[in-house]
């Protein structure tokens, strides 16, 4: 599992090396984008879990919605910086994010699955 994760992490940081090199907001935009994925992902993967009665743990959810909230004003910043003024920068974060979003919800499902 953990070569896997370093691997995703690798294709992600190779990618963001190469399409922003030396932008800085824009880098930084998609970054703050991607950040907010492994929370959003997790608390969905504990919604899930919750509402198919696996487990109930309210304390992980309030943790990682904050941690959530957290980034979004993150992302709030950013968007006052303009650091999204062209549409293809933002065009690539929101899809990058899209993606993985799935992959980490399901490296999640199969951590949680094997707690």
């Amino acid at each position: 599992m953990k070569v896997l994760i370093r691997l995703i992490v690798g294709f992600f940081v190779f990618l963001v090396d190469v399409v922003y090199g030396n932008r800085s907001y824009p880098r930084f935009y998609m970054l703050e984008t991607i950040a907010r994925v492994p929370y959003f992902s997790y608390l969905s993967v504990l919604h899930l879990y919750e509402t198919l009665g696996y487990w109930r743990k309210a304390d992980l959810l309030k943790v990682h919605f904050a941690e959530t909230w957290n980034e979004l004003h993150h992302l709030l910043i950013m968007e006052s910086l303009r650091g999204d003024r062209l549409w293809i920068d933002r065009f690539i974060a929101q899809h990058v994010a899209v993606a993985y979003y799935w992959v980490v919800v399901l490296i999640y499902i199969a951590i949680l699955n094997e707690l």
